[in-house]
C-alpha cells in the first residue's frame, strides 16, 4: 500500500553503467510503498547502459555526448514532474533500496534535504583531502558538521529544487547544494544507511577522479566566500 500520493521523481545520472543499472532499476521498483517516476539519464555512455535501461519501464534520457553528473541531473529535472526528487548514483545495485531511509524524512515533513550517511569504506580510497576539504568548507560557511558531505544519495523537495534552480556541474555539485540549502534556511539532515556502490582505489584513475574533485570543490567553495551564485 502507498503511504503517500505526492509523486516522487528518482534521477538516476549513468556513465558506462551496463553492469549494475539493471539490479538498481529493479531495487527500487521492488519498493511496496512507493511508486515514484524513474529517470535514467545516459550520460553518453559507450557500453550497453542504454540498451539495458530500455528492458525496463522507466523514462531514459539519452545524451550523445558526456556531459558530467550535474548538467546530466539537469537534464533529467528538466522532465521530472515530482513533488519530492531523489538523485541516486547506478552502481548502488540491489542497496538502491535503501532511498526509502532517505524519502522518509522528507515525506514527514523533518527535513527539506536528506543525505546518505554510508558505511565505512572496505577498502582504502585517498587520503581523505577532498572530504576533508568539503568538510570544512561546509563548516565554515554554513556551519554544518557533515559526516558525508560528498554523498550523492540525496532526497530533496520541489520547494528546495527551484530555490536552487538546478544543480552545479562539476563534482561540486552535492557541497554547493548543501550550502545553498542551509544558507536559505531549508532543514538538512544526514541519514544512515546500508548503501553500497562502487569505491575508487588507490590507482592512478582514482587520484586522477579525486584530484577533478578536489578542484571542483574547491572552485565552488571559493565562489561561495565571495559571495557568488
Amino acid at each position: 500500500m502507498l503511504i503517500l500520493n505526492k509523486l516522487i521523481s528518482i534521477l538516476i545520472p549513468a556513465y558506462n553503467e551496463a553492469e549494475r543499472i539493471g539490479d538498481t532499476i529493479s531495487a527500487i521498483q521492488s519498493l511496496t510503498e512507493f511508486d515514484p517516476e524513474i529517470i535514467v539519464i545516459n550520460d553518453g555512455s559507450s557500453d550497453q547502459t542504454a540498451k539495458i535501461v530500455k528492458q525496463f519501464d522507466v523514462r531514459l534520457i539519452d545524451l550523445e555526448v558526456n556531459q558530467g553528473k550535474g548538467a546530466a541531473l539537469n537534464q533529467g529535472l528538466k522532465q521530472a514532474e515530482g513533488e519530492i526528487i531523489a538523485l541516486l548514483d547506478a552502481d548502488l545495485g540491489e542497496t538502491a533500496v535503501e532511498v526509502e531511509k532517505l524519502l522518509l524524512p522528507v515525506i514527514q515533513q523533518e527535513a527539506d534535504l536528506t543525505i546518505a550517511q554510508f558505511p565505512a569504506a572496505k577498502k582504502k580510497g585517498g587520503f581523505g583531502l577532498v572530504k576533508g576539504l568539503a568538510r570544512l568548507g561546509l563548516n565554515y560557511l554554513a556551519d554544518f558538521e557533515a559526516t558525508e558531505p560528498l554523498s550523492g544519495q540525496r532526497v530533496l523537495t520541489r520547494e528546495l529544487v527551484d530555490y536552487l534552480k538546478g544543480f552545479r556541474a562539476g563534482f561540486g555539485v552535492e557541497v554547493a547544494m548543501t550550502i545553498e540549502a542551509i544558507r536559505g534556511g531549508f532543514k538538512v539532515k544526514e541519514v544512515p544507511v546500508r548503501m553500497s556502490h562502487r569505491e575508487t582505489g588507490r590507482d592512478l584513475a582514482g587520484f586522477k577522479h579525486r584530484g577533478q574533485q578536489f578542484k571542483d570543490v574547491l572552485a565552488v567553495l571559493c565562489t561561495q566566500i565571495r559571495g557568488g551564485s
